[in-house]
């Protein structure tokens, strides 16, 4: 596949617009080729990401133009180069340091281009290469800012879908970025119904097996910077999502990391890689919350400093005591009697003081153990309760309560001249397949629904096409099921 990819990349010195490539960047992909290029005009490096599907696409030596290897794969081809483009138009809205600066993009050579800030330094692959196993500084420093990039393209309805290390590049002076966005590479995948182009094993989560992409959202994000962080602390990628489904063999972090980094870090790890979204984080602040929460101290119970200094001054305490009983003991052998058994009743008392003082100690060992679990305990709830007041208590008591039969729905709040949308996935940026004009009163729900950031998309058909709608327009016509029953009888 590499081979046949610098077959494909265009030559040194070629002159593509005012931009004169220079080498491939890395190792090519099989969805495209990213070059190093001349801005010929500002006189500055910049990166080009050409988009040349490899499983269905082939550049012509004698044009250097690029078409499908068969006209089967026009469509796909297509498909793709469209949402390559709306990705680049996207990615040129942010000004995010965390996330690749796109400066403009061009079709030319029967494709498309991406021109993209040249950033110096290196990928975190070959940074681990290296190192191997981060520190937990080196590890925060790292992945705290990329939560803030994450959190940007998140609030557009936009995902990475494709966080591995080879897409996270770490520069000269130690700040991260996001390449390689996976948006439109999914696309392509999800049309031509190529699983193994869509996804890379280890940090990939399972619903990005599923070429329906239904169940895609935040946290799948999140896994795959979770699968980045626990090679982070063991040196070793996840086992793929497809491989933990049966009998899961990875390690939890928890165990990993153990003694070498913070308890609610390594948590965190743990919860990014649950198997099933609904498990995971689904925001990426909730994740940050978790990963980064400190312990919470007590006015019941003292904090782990405090007991720190308690066990200091306890062992204090035993040692005094160890002296004075060896005091005690060597006057014993100088003393009648009577003050022999005053020293016994002193050391009695002294050795029951101190059990007691162990047993304190031992209690303030317990509740703080108890209160720590407690407040994590209280933070999945927490993380659980935010998700579920997303939903609109009415309109999810209307769609929760679809047990048979059909229902219909009429437009509300689409203007008269005006045409509500429907998409192919959830989601304002996904492709349109079909339109409703706003008269229409019966508009068939097919019992399907799914929450999008704190809005509800529903599942429909009309006039034989399938897709998606914001519920917020759509509002119950108990009459159009009455006329459907007469029709049918």
């Amino acid at each position: 596949m590499e081979e046949q990819q610098h077959r494909n990349a265009l030559p040194q010195g070629f002159l593509l617009n005012e931009y004169k490539i220079d080498s491939v960047l890395g190792k090519p992909g099989g969805f495209g080729i990213t070059y190093l290029a001349m801005d010929t005009h500002l006189e500055q490096w910049v990166a080009i990401k050409e988009y040349l599907p490899s499983d269905f696409a082939l550049r012509e030596n004698s044009s250097n133009s690029v078409h499908v290897q068969s006209t089967s794969y026009q469509d796909s081809f297509n498909w793709g180069l469209n949402c390559f483009i709306d990705e680049a138009r996207v990615l040129a809205k942010f000004k995010h340091k965390t996330i690749v600066r796109v400066l403009r993009y061009f079709e030319a050579n029967s494709t498309a281009y991406m021109v993209m800030e040249y950033e110096e330094g290196q990928s975190l692959a070959e940074y681990l290469k290296q190192k191997r196993i981060l520190t937990e500084k080196e590890l925060l420093d790292l992945i705290d800012p990329l939560l803030d990039g994450l959190i940007e393209i998140h609030g557009v309805n936009l995902l990475h879908r494709d966080i591995k290390p080879d897409n996270i590049y770490i520069r000269e002076d130690n700040t991260t970025v996001l390449l390689d966005f996976g948006s439109a590479r999914y696309a392509v995948g999800q049309k031509s119904r190529t699983v193994t182009s869509i996804v890379t094993p280890g940090y990939a989560p399972l619903e990005q097996y599923d070429n329906e992409g239904i169940s895609q959202g935040p946290w799948t994000d999140i896994y795959g910077l979770g699968a980045v962080m626990y090679q982070a602390i063991s040196g070793n990628t996840p086992p793929a999502a497809t491989r933990r489904v049966m009998k899961d063999p990875m390690i939890p972090a928890i165990k990993i990391g153990n003694g070498k980094y913070k308890e609610n870090l390594l948590e965190a790890i743990d919860w990014a890689l649950q198997l099933n979204e609904e498990d995971r984080p689904q925001t990426v602040d909730q994740w940050r919350d978790k990963m980064f929460s400190p312990t919470v101290p007590s006015t019941f119970y003292p904090s782990k400093e405090k007991l720190s200094i308690w066990n200091t001054v306890s062992w204090a305490f035993n040692i005094v005591l160890c002296i004075t009983v060896g005091a005690l003991f060597y006057i014993n052998q100088n003393v009648n009697q009577e003050k022999q058994a005053a020293i016994e009743e002193v050391r009695t008392q002294l050795e029951i003081q101190s059990n007691k003082n162990l047993e304190v100690e031992a209690e303030l060992q317990r509740k703080q153990q108890l209160l720590n679990r407690a407040y994590s305990d209280y933070k999945w709830a927490k993380a659980i309760l935010e998700k579920i007041q997303k939903f609109d208590p009415e309109v999810a008591k209307e769609l929760t309560g679809f047990e048979e039969g059909k229902k219909y729905y009429e437009l509300v709040g689409v203007k008269v001249h005006d045409v509500l949308n429907v998409r192919e996935f959830p989601g304002h940026l996904n492709k349109k397949v079909t339109e409703i004009p706003a008269t229409e009163k019966c508009i068939e729900f097919s019992g399907h629904y799914r929450l999008l950031k704190s809005q509800i998309w529903v599942k429909v058909k009309y006039n034989d096409r399938e897709g998606w709608v914001n519920s917020t327009y759509m509002a119950e016509n108990a009459k159009c099921f009455e006329d459907k029953t007469i029709e049918k009888n």
